[in-house]
């Protein structure tokens, strides 16, 4: 796993503070917030980059990302 993006800090840093983000018009979005954090592509390259894996109609960290993050 390499380091994150720019693009990818926020969205992480939002799953680590809230548990998981939510997907809402091809937007990503902590579970009660207004305004997006990503859109569904940088999604696509943060679950190809092993930081994300999606559960239904939410995205968590991996387990080797929050390992990382520790």
């Amino acid at each position: 796993m390499n380091q994150p993006t720019p693009g990818m800090v926020k969205p992480i840093r939002h799953v680590q503070l809230y548990g998981y983000l939510v997907e809402r018009n091809r937007k990503l979005f902590h579970p009660r917030g207004t305004q997006p954090l990503c859109g569904a592509e940088m999604a696509s390259r943060m679950i190809e980059a092993g930081w994300l894996v999606k559960t239904g109609d939410r995205y968590v960290l991996t387990p080797e990302a929050q390992r990382w993050l520790a």
